[in-house]
């Protein structure tokens, strides 16, 4: 992962943090990003994610969901907010999505620590 999703005073932060929240903000996505923390290998195969997002859809229709459309949404639409975000690092000519568990697991705590802060602010 690059220096572009650092922590960084002020606006920067605030703006990684935004990042953080949006990318967080689908499930499939957040999905995604338990997949890639259990994964052993440092690199995840796209073919991979779609198997897994598609065996644990949140859809309660029995037929499941569409793997075409799931696989075109990975590519095009979550892979690269969370790759935007800094939580995976994703090659869109490979397909491959690079994983550094240390930076996600920070990145997460970070997140975490910042939901905490306001449960706590909310209570007198």
């Amino acid at each position: 992962m690059t220096d572009r999703h650092a922590d960084r005073g002020g606006d920067g932060e605030r703006q990684s943090i935004d990042l953080w929240f949006a990318a967080l903000s689908d499930p499939r996505r957040r999905s995604v990003c338990r997949y890639a923390m259990r994964t052993d290998g440092d690199r995840v195969a796209h073919e991979d994610l779609v198997d897994h997002v598609v065996t644990r859809a949140p859809e309660a229709d029995s037929t499941g969901p569409d793997r075409e459309r799931v696989e075109t949404e990975l590519r095009h639409v979550h892979l690269p907010k969370l790759d935007d975000a800094g939580l995976v690092d994703y090659d869109r000519q490979s397909g491959v999505v690079h994983i550094d568990r240390e930076t996600t697991v920070e990145r997460l705590e970070r997140v975490r620590a910042i939901v905490a802060d306001l449960q706590d602010a909310g209570n007198p």
